[in-house]
């Protein structure tokens, strides 16, 4: 009997530690799309530090027509390269969420979205429009871009 006591004792000691309090899912989605918002602030007054300050150090993009590119030092190449675009007019930059997913353990997410910039060329100017996904991960307690995936295309 009393082993029997102490097997049940100690399945309820470990379903205790394995089972956390539910993460609020609203308040993450908010703070998401609030970094979301941030991404963009960076992006449209030219600003790669704070572009950056949403990634993690070993964060993967991948983009149309462009390599793979692992870690921040080849991410933040990437975004000086294109904010010293002077073809992209960055102020008209705008984009739409179509979804945001919190995982049910609270530490991983998705968005979904789509993207629109206005670029200079030799006919003028044209819109540049884009979908992407961006992949989120708490890291220490903050939200952090781990994957961000870009293409060329329609809505």
């Amino acid at each position: 009997m009393k082993k029997l006591i102490l097997f049940f004792l100690t399945c309820i000691i470990f379903l205790g530690c394995t089972f956390g309090p539910e993460p609020d899912f609203q308040a993450e989605k908010d703070a998401i799309l609030n970094l979301e918002d941030q991404w963009t602030v960076g992006f449209m007054s030219n600003d790669a530090d704070k572009i950056l300050e949403l990634y993690a150090a070993d964060a993967v993009s991948m983009s149309s027509d462009k390599p793979t590119l692992t870690g921040i030092q080849k991410i933040r190449e990437s975004i000086e390269s294109m904010l010293s675009d002077t073809a992209l007019i960055f102020k008209t930059y705008k984009y739409s969420i179509d979804v945001v997913e919190i995982s049910a353990s609270g530490d991983l997410a998705y968005v979904r979205g789509n993207d629109e910039i206005t670029m200079k060329t030799k006919d003028g100017t044209v819109q540049d429009k884009g979908r992407y996904i961006d992949i989120w991960k708490k890291i220490d307690g903050k939200w952090k871009i781990i994957t961000m995936i870009s293409n060329k295309g329609k809505e």
